[in-house]
């Protein structure tokens, strides 16, 4: 799982490279915490930069795939191609 969207429908969980970043994109106002998540994951509300919302998607995409098996990884379609 490398996004989730919650029964409140606030806004789109996603994983960050660590919690320090997460509390940097908290403090500057960029997400929110993302409740009953590790704390390196944050909320992303809806409203939010579309491109910036995409970028941190793909972010969260990429940090998940990298911690699968190669063998997983193998079959998964890579978002470039």
């Amino acid at each position: 799982m490398f996004a989730c969207i919650g029964s409140m429908d606030q806004g789109v969980a996603v994983k960050t490279a660590d919690p320090e970043f997460a509390a940097m994109l908290i403090e500057n106002g960029d997400a929110q915490k993302a409740p009953y998540f590790h704390r390196s994951w944050v909320l992303i509300p809806w409203g939010s930069d579309e491109g910036f919302m995409r970028d941190r998607l793909f972010v969260s995409y990429d940090l998940i795939r990298s911690k699968l098996p190669k063998t997983i990884r193998a079959v998964l379609h890579d978002r470039d191609g």
